[in-house]
């Protein structure tokens, strides 16, 4: 009778130790599922939010005049003034969207919810222009030097990146930002998982409504 108590206790130890194991793979299975699902959501994330972005293209005429003064002894001191003038078409392309490069985006894979922190705000990413020159008008004593295309060149480019803000682009790539924020929450949702952002405050309708 002994001996096949002794042999029972072990058939139980076998059979108890088969259902821990089978538990622990079941639970690791589980967890490896819910780190691939959070790794592929991360990635899915990321590469939306570098959708965002507006463009703007802008045709401009810009004039500069600059005027220098010389006294001229004639024999009496006599101011004269020469100037010139620079009449540039400028046309350039203006991008607007956020700078990502601080953004931080987190899985939690045990409440199943995706975080979304650090958001900055719409700004102008890049100017592309082009300039031509179509009248420079100098003076003897007051010519056009490098230096000065240089800086008429630069001052074009200030131009255009004033004309995108009169024109509302930041408001503009503020609103797609809060459309892509819904399509990220359904895109998150649909997976089983919830959408947070934080950090942010957006305009009316934005992504702090994802927060709920």
């Amino acid at each position: 009778m002994k001996r096949y108590g002794f042999i029972a206790l072990i058939l139980l130890a076998c059979f108890g130790a088969g259902i821990w194991m089978a538990n622990y793979w079941r639970n690791q299975k589980e967890v490896s599922i819910s780190r691939s699902q959070s790794t592929v959501l991360l990635e899915q994330v990321r590469k939306v939010c570098k959708l965002v972005t507006v463009e703007g293209t802008f045709t401009e005429l810009y004039n500069d005049t600059n005027i220098r003064k010389m006294t001229l002894y004639l024999p009496l001191p006599t101011t004269w003034n020469f100037s010139k003038t620079a009449l540039l078409e400028v046309k350039g392309k203006v991008l607007v969207g956020y700078d990502l490069e601080n953004i931080k985006i987190t899985t939690d894979s045990i409440n199943r919810i995706v975080r979304i922190s650090n958001l900055p705000k719409p700004e102008i990413l890049s100017v592309d222009h082009e300039v031509k020159f179509t009248n420079m008008d100098e003076s003897f004593f007051n010519g056009f030097t490098k230096d000065d295309y240089t800086r008429l060149a630069q001052n074009a480019k200030t131009m255009l990146r004033e004309k995108a803000v009169e024109t509302k682009l930041l408001e503009e790539a503020a609103e797609q930002g809060n459309q892509l924020f819904d399509v990220m929450k359904f895109m998150v949702e649909g997976a089983g998982w919830r959408l947070e952002v934080e950090g942010a405050t957006p305009a009316p309708g934005g992504p702090d409504s994802l927060a709920n």
